[in-house]
């Protein structure tokens, strides 16, 4: 019974959350409370009814660079702590016998969980993963939860501020915008072949 009640509850929030998104992010935009920020910071990345590119570049218009990606910073990694657990809690079990399934994933939970650590910032700087995924898979795959939560913070660090940095004056230069993206993926391929050639 316990599978069904966290999706279903995701469910239910996420409507509410994308039926008053404009009064979210009008009440965002003229609030200052450094707590309630955090929280609905982590609220957007628990329930993506906007892009987080999108609420990051909001924070850092409104905050600043810095406040802005530390604002978003913690929002995420707490929300990530949060479905980290979620998924340990509900998923594992069934989740570890949908792995065992198939022999390539199988194979690459058992080499993720020899190098978490490495793994889990990789997964973080790719900008074709999914965060969430990464999330839920990471509770499932029995990944230490300092070992993950330490990864998870520093993959995050270099794409929250590059996109509160665009936030904070530079988005309309999508020139700009592409350089530094073109940077962050090059550089999470560079980290992904010297990984392989590694292990």
């Amino acid at each position: 019974m316990k599978k069904w009640i966290i999706p279903a509850l995701y469910i239910l929030v996420l409507a509410l959350a994308f039926t008053y998104r404009n009064e979210i992010l009008d009440w965002l935009n003229t609030n200052d409370s450094f707590f309630v920020l955090l929280t609905l910071a982590t609220l957007f990345a628990l329930f993506p009814i906007l892009p987080y590119k999108a609420v990051i570049a909001v924070l850092g218009y409104v905050y600043g660079t810095f406040l802005g990606a530390l604002i978003a910073w913690l929002g995420t990694t707490f929300a990530a702590i949060i479905i980290y657990f979620l998924a340990a809690f509900a998923f594992r079990q069934p989740g570890r016998k949908l792995l065992a399934k198939y022999a390539y994933l199988d194979s690459f939970t058992t080499a993720v969980e020899k190098h978490p650590f490495k793994a889990i910032v990789i997964a973080r700087l790719a900008p074709i993963v999914p965060q969430m995924a990464v999330n839920i898979y990471a509770g499932v795959a029995s990944i230490p939860f300092w070992i993950y939560t330490a990864a998870s913070g520093l993959g995050k660090i270099p794409a929250i501020l590059i996109y509160a940095y665009l936030g904070n004056g530079l988005a309309h230069n999508p020139l700009l915008f592409a350089v530094l993206a073109f940077v962050l993926m090059a550089a999470a391929a560079v980290i992904f072949i010297l990984y392989r050639k590694k292990y």
